[in-house]
């Protein structure tokens, strides 16, 4: 079975993990990288999370999990050691519909992490759908070596300029066109595009 791909806006987003070691410190990396508002709750929470705390990037609650501590997550993640706990929290959420996931025992998830490049607004996702995370790792590397490193900074001038595009160009055919001149312009450049580039490409329309 193959999982859907779906991209969703998490800035703001209500996540709860539950678990504070090495594990859940990785996923609390990966939601600050997407601006999620990250709540940890465990009773052993490790110096990295509570620097992370101090820092007020996320907020810690030490103490023993209960299911008052999800019940306005708009997802969760299980990173504990505790088997049962997991079990616990994955039906939990399952019957109340809330997206969840337990790290590395994919039947008891409703959603997976894939392997990921991100680079400025744009994020490449990779999934086996649980069948080999080596490949996917893989597969991520060759994106990695592939995507050139300016694409991000030219992907966010595009989006800056994107509004003029469409208030100036009447046809989805013809945006497409001018924003194709764009990219090729950013790529002859190796980074981003201004409206002054975009002034000329209409120009020359």
């Amino acid at each position: 079975m193959a999982y859907f791909p779906m991209f969703i806006d998490v800035k703001g987003t209500a996540v709860a993990i539950i678990g504070a070691g090495d594990v859940a410190l990785r996923k609390v990396k990966v939601m600050l990288e997407y601006e999620a508002k990250i709540t940890v709750i465990a009773i052993d929470v490790s110096d990295e999370i509570w620097k992370l705390e101090k820092e007020k990037k996320i907020i810690v609650r030490q103490k023993a999990y209960d299911e008052e501590d999800i019940k306005d997550a708009a997802l969760v993640i299980a990173a504990t050691n505790d088997t049962t706990l997991n079990k616990r929290i994955s039906a939990y959420c399952k019957e109340h519909r809330i997206p969840v996931n337990v790290v590395d025992v994919q039947e008891e998830c409703s959603f997976i992490f894939p392997a990921y490049v991100k680079q400025g607004p744009i994020t490449v996702g990779v999934t086996s759908s649980g069948a080999s995370p080596v490949i996917s790792q893989k597969i991520k590397k060759m994106v990695m070596n592939t995507l050139p490193d300016y694409y991000g900074e030219l992907a966010d001038s595009l989006g800056k300029v994107r509004e003029e595009v469409q208030k100036k160009i009447d046809t989805e055919k013809e945006r497409k066109q001018v924003f194709k001149k764009l990219i090729a312009i950013g790529e002859e450049r190796k980074g981003r595009i201004s409206y002054d580039d975009l002034e000329e490409v209409l120009k020359k329309k």
